[in-house]
């Protein structure tokens, strides 16, 4: 096996010379990947994808297409690298905000930005939805509403808006339950009511508690950690 005809040349290659061509190719794509340091999936800039894309398909081109020179991809491969390594230790290659992205602040002091917010292709129903999930149902409240690189959304509240915990206070707390579906559609999870040590008669005052007159007339019933009962009623 010679390794001039391995590099550059691409015809009447043995099986020992195609595995060989392919692990080169594979070690050298583990190295340049090495070279530039790990970075998670969701902190890739598309910059860096689609570069990453591109090398990828070029080198399992010439991996799979045996009239394709290795030295080809080898090149591609090693001027990728160098210049990635440039744009990441030199402080004067700096990418443009169009190329390496950066945190945009949608709500600031409680006043959203519009152009930001149309730049972010948001829309009012989505930012709302998106400061719920947070926990922030206010917006008045809310400090700033920051939508990060990686595809999260980072909300802040106002200090003097924060509300007094047990634990800020030093009053010990007892871990959280989950609530348990209880009724769903008029039918009881008799499971759920023997694993809390409950009964139909304790079933049965909650519904006459809530002015239920029949277990039918439930769509969903919520057992809460307070063991009590929470219902949504069958809509007529």
């Amino acid at each position: 096996m010679e390794l001039k005809h391995v590099l550059f040349e691409a015809e009447d290659l043995s099986v020992i010379e195609q595995v060989f061509r392919t692990s080169l190719l594979y070690f050298l794509l583990f190295a340049s990947d090495k070279a530039m340091g790990f970075k998670q999936n969701a902190i890739t800039t598309p910059y860096n994808f689609i570069m990453a894309a591109g090398i990828s398909h070029i080198s399992a081109t010439r991996i799979v297409v045996p009239d394709s020179r290795p030295i080809d991809a080898f090149a591609i491969i090693i001027v990728y690298t160098i210049f990635m390594l440039c744009f990441t230790y030199y402080g004067y290659l700096k990418l443009p905000s169009i190329v390496s992205q950066t945190p945009t602040i949608i709500v600031k002091n409680g006043k959203i930005i519009k152009g930001n917010l149309k730049k972010t292709r948001l829309t009012l129903d989505n930012v709302f939805s998106i400061l719920r999930v947070k926990d922030a149902f206010n917006l008045e409240k809310v400090k700033f509403l920051v939508a990060e690189t990686t595809g999260d959304f980072s909300v802040a509240i106002d200090n003097k808006d924060q509300p007094v915990t047990k634990s800020s206070l030093g009053i010990p707390t007892t871990p959280n339950e989950l609530s348990q579906l209880l009724i769903y559609e008029g039918k009881v999870d008799q499971r759920v009511l023997k694993k809390n040590n409950l009964d139909h008669d304790w079933l049965n005052e909650q519904l006459q508690i809530l002015n239920i007159q029949a277990i039918n007339d439930v769509f969903v019933g919520i057992l809460t950690p307070e063991k009590t009962l929470y219902i949504n009623r069958q809509e007529v």
